[in-house]
């Protein structure tokens, strides 16, 4: 399972930066532990307000628990919006019975 994740930061004092640092990188170690997960990319905004993780998970359990995890850990900090996308590979039978459908 592939999972886009998009974030936006939140306005934060200096001290709250710091702290949201803090958790950042114990989310980071745990997720560098998890073997039902590999992170396909990463990307951040020149500006810094915002970034892109697509992931991809051994399943949808997986997926969620992981989910959870991070929006429970860093929402404080940042808004997070987490979606299943397919390659498309794996879309295009769909798109092709749906087009059927017109």
């Amino acid at each position: 399972m592939i999972v886009c994740t998009t974030w936006k930061a939140r306005p934060l004092s200096p001290e709250q930066t710091n702290r949201m640092m803090e958790v950042w990188a114990k989310t980071e170690a745990r997720e560098a532990e998890d073997p039902s997960s590999e992170r396909l990319c990463w990307y951040i905004a020149a500006d810094g307000g915002s970034g892109i993780t697509i992931s991809r998970f051994d399943g949808s359990d997986a997926a969620v628990a992981a989910g959870l995890e991070i929006s429970l850990a860093l929402s404080e900090f940042i808004e997070l919006e987490s979606k299943i996308v397919l390659d498309m590979d794996a879309a295009m039978p769909a798109i092709t019975a749906a087009i059927g459908y017109l």
